[in-house]
């Protein structure tokens, strides 16, 4: 049994187009926290945001829209893969 383990997350260039363009203007930086569900494609599903910092600047949108570049490993039990269990994803913008 395992749980779900990241195959891959957005690259610097990816999350550069999504760096929310209020924020950018200003050097701003910001982190979002989403709560989605793992597929046994490896893709997430059913994301929703948790968190935001610093509030209201869009870094909760593009973290939503961050979450279609990562890839997860699904969770097994008793050595199967499990669809659609949840797992916390933090996005980051330096």
């Amino acid at each position: 049994d395992g749980p779900p383990r990241i195959i891959r997350g957005p690259t610097v260039g990816e999350l550069r187009t999504l760096h929310p363009p209020e924020a950018f203007r200003r050097r701003r930086g910001g982190q979002a926290t989403l709560a989605c569900r793992v597929r046994l494609d490896t893709t997430l599903s059913d994301c929703r945001l948790v968190d935001e910092t610093p509030p209201g600047m869009g870094f909760g949108q593009a973290a939503l829209a961050a979450s279609r570049y990562f890839r997860f490993r699904p969770p097994t039990q008793n050595g199967a893969p499990i669809d659609g269990r949840e797992v916390r994803v933090g996005v980051e913008w330096p």
